[in-house]
């Protein structure tokens, strides 16, 4: 779908909106038979808005299908903006378009969780250099030694 064509059906959504708005305004101010014409043509435009904007959303479905490959945002790639949410931020390979996921922080959770463990068996199989970005497990506080390796007895 080309461009033009959905400049066109975005304008006849919002053409439909605004004149359902002018006609709800218009009912609010009108008594009598005014007010029943005003109130059954704001219903009217409020139809074809929301046809219009069915229209509207099929088109971009279409458009925008396929996948996005993107890349993570350089300056903030996580972000907390909306309460109870979570957003993990990125920009198309080319920079031309933001791509933003919105997690529920249980999402979230679970989500880095999964990259975690991801990154942590391509490390290895990469030659591990995940080592030098992250610090080992500090010493055991009570011996100064390091963790067991589950030998002996259990905490």
């Amino acid at each position: 779908m080309n461009p033009e064509r959905l400049f066109d059906l975005a304008a006849e959504f919002a053409h439909a909106t605004g004149n359902a708005e002018r006609f709800h305004a218009r009912a609010a101010s009108a008594t009598g038979d005014d007010h029943t014409t005003h109130t059954r043509k704001a219903s009217e435009w409020e139809a074809i808005a929301a046809r219009r904007r069915e229209h509207l959303r099929a088109a971009l479905r279409e458009a925008l299908r396929g996948t996005v490959t993107a890349v993570p945002d350089n300056e903030l790639p996580v972000a907390t903006w909306q309460r109870g949410r979570v957003e993990i931020r990125a920009t198309t390979t080319d920079g031309t378009r933001a791509v933003r996921v919105r997690y529920t922080p249980a999402q979230a959770l679970a989500a880095g969780a999964a990259l975690i463990a991801c990154a942590a068996i391509t490390d290895e199989q990469a030659g591990g250099t995940l080592t030098s970005i992250l610090g080992v497990f500090p010493p055991n506080p009570a011996t100064g030694d390091e963790p067991a390796s589950g030998a002996g007895t259990p905490a």
